[in-house]
């Protein structure tokens, strides 16, 4: 894709989960207009050095493509927005409008299809399904593994920095391998060694 609007944020947006935000700065308030008009997607990069605010900002090089989803004009004067991010994508190139938008040529990448979750992470399952209790939400029906570790990832109270680098893993059984490693080493689940395990 070419002239693809980007939207640099202090957070990062998974495939498959959403996201609320307040649109003020008329560089976005245009993008997000035409994106509904056009019924087109932008994309969510986070910001590795730099502000929101600002014109210009480090940004990684893999994102999440996201479309609108809901939207409202709020109390507050603003534009309040909802999206989903949908596939991960990879920035090729960058350039800054008049405006001062950021688009990028980028190439959507594959994802790892696993429909099955492996039996060492049945246990993230469990632990998705009582995050999402905590919160009164619930597990969507029908999720592949990948579907549902990134809800996982979204949800677990983990820095931005490492939810992008799980974001940036190809494949799957990787990512949650990667994560695995991190629950320990936060003390969200023990290591058990398996001649221990019943």
């Amino acid at each position: 894709m070419n002239d693809f609007p980007l939207f640099p944020l202090k957070t990062v947006l998974l495939p498959g989960n959403r996201l609320s935000l307040k649109i003020f700065e008329t560089r976005y308030v245009d993008m997000i207009a035409r994106c509904m008009r056009e019924s087109t997607a932008f994309g969510v990069v986070l910001i590795h050095k730099g502000e929101e605010s600002q014109a210009v900002s480090d940004i990684y090089s893999i994102g999440t493509t996201a479309t609108i989803c809901d939207w409202e004009n709020r109390p507050d004067g603003l534009l309040g927005i909802s999206v989903e991010g949908q596939q991960r994508f990879e920035i090729d190139s960058t350039r800054s409008q008049d405006d001062g938008l950021v688009v990028a040529d980028i190439t959507v990448l594959e994802e790892s299809e696993l429909t099955e979750t492996p039996t060492q992470y049945h246990y993230m399952l469990e632990l998705l399904d009582h995050v999402n209790a905590q919160i009164g939400q619930h597990r969507g029906e029908n999720q592949g593994f990948s579907e549902m570790l990134y809800q996982l990832i979204y949800l677990l109270p983990l820095e931005s920095t490492l939810k992008q680098h799980l974001l940036e893993i190809p494949d799957c059984v990787d990512r949650a391998a990667i994560l695995h490693g991190e629950l320990i080493r936060l003390g969200i689940i023990q290591y058990i060694k398996p001649n221990e395990a019943s």
